[in-house]
């Protein structure tokens, strides 16, 4: 090679070098539209996605829908207005979801969806980032079976879910059913609960109703954290702790320490600070390497009262983040 053909090559590599940069220091603005910040939950997404996109050197933003359909698609229109390279929305329920992300199609600006599935096909998405619910909520259900079988128990099951109008409820509320259904354990429709408020108040007041109204209650399961704490005060309080098997999915430090203190039998876990985590990191590879990214289901651990001791530690950080105790 000659002379000026490896000063050429040298250029050339330095200009690259510098285009590579000079990206990498581009600010990018991604956005988290929220469901509910209200919800400690998602508050726990938000803060994986926040801390996760500041330290890749993104700025992010949080925008919460508080629950509303309405507020949901005004914080859409405030992330085009205010041109966000990036939005990660989890929805209010699935059918509301969908308008908000063919928008942001529209826009030209990058969809990734949190748990919750728009239903609508059309709504496209680089990616979506959620946990195995059904496969999570049907490992739980075999081990309450078991348990069940074990306690020598003969009463019926019943259910606190999230919307059933929901992806992520709805493959709940099959998971837990296929496995009640195996082991012959009855869960009725009249006896199933769809969150409204999604406070552990009303979870509270849902399970006293159902434990009113059957005696025979022998289990009772939570699909997300607020429920289980609240059902496990209502069941402490009608003085059944040893006659209903107590389970849920999430896994808060609150919940998490009620199954280590024996109060909860088991809890699905599914990790929201590390969920909120991977979405900034796939923005990044995307927004900042050009590098494609896919669609991405953790697994749904469980913690239970046999194994909470050394699980508990494992499964902490990634439920809540790095301060969680």
């Amino acid at each position: 090679m000659t002379k000026k053909r490896v000063l050429f090559a040298v250029m050339v590599l330095l200009l690259v070098g510098v285009a590579a940069f000079a990206e990498a220091q581009k600010d990018y603005k991604v956005a988290y539209i929220v469901a509910d910040l209200e919800n400690p939950f998602w508050k726990a997404t938000a803060d994986g996605f926040e801390d996760t996109a500041k330290k890749l050197g993104l700025t992010p933003k949080t925008f919460n829908s508080g629950g509303q359909v309405n507020t949901q698609m005004k914080n859409v229109e405030d992330c085009i207005t205010l041109g966000y390279q990036a939005v990660v929305i989890a929805g209010t329920d699935s059918s509301s979801a969908s308008a908000p992300v063919k928008a942001l199609n529209e826009a030209g600006i990058p969809v990734w969806i949190l748990h919750i599935k728009p239903d609508d096909p059309k709504a496209e998405f680089v990616s979506m980032v959620d946990a195995q619910n059904e496969g999570g909520n049907y490992d739980a259900g075999q081990y309450i079976a078991e348990k069940y079988k074990a306690m020598g128990l003969t009463g019926k099951a019943a259910e606190i879910t999230i919307s059933l109008a929901r992806s992520n409820g709805a493959a709940r509320h099959k998971g837990m059913k296929r496995a009640l259904d195996e082991a012959g354990i009855p869960l009725a429709m009249s006896d199933i609960r769809e969150a409204i408020k999604y406070t552990r108040d009303e979870a509270y007041k849902f399970a006293q109703d159902l434990l009113t109204a059957n005696p025979d209650l022998s289990v009772l399961w939570c699909n997300y954290d607020e429920a289980v704490l609240g059902a496990m005060k209502a069941v402490q309080d009608a003085g059944r702790a040893d006659q209903v098997i107590l389970g849920g999915f999430d896994g808060s430090p609150e919940s998490l320490k009620a199954v280590q203190d024996g109060k909860i039998n088991v809890m699905a876990i599914q990790p929201a600070y590390k969920h909120g985590t991977i979405v900034a990191e796939q923005m990044f590879s995307v927004l900042v390497k050009g590098e494609a990214v896919e669609s991405m289901s953790t697994p749904c651990p469980l913690v239970t009262i046999e194994n909470a001791a050394e699980t508990v530690p494992m499964v902490l950080q990634d439920t809540y983040g790095p301060a969680a105790k």
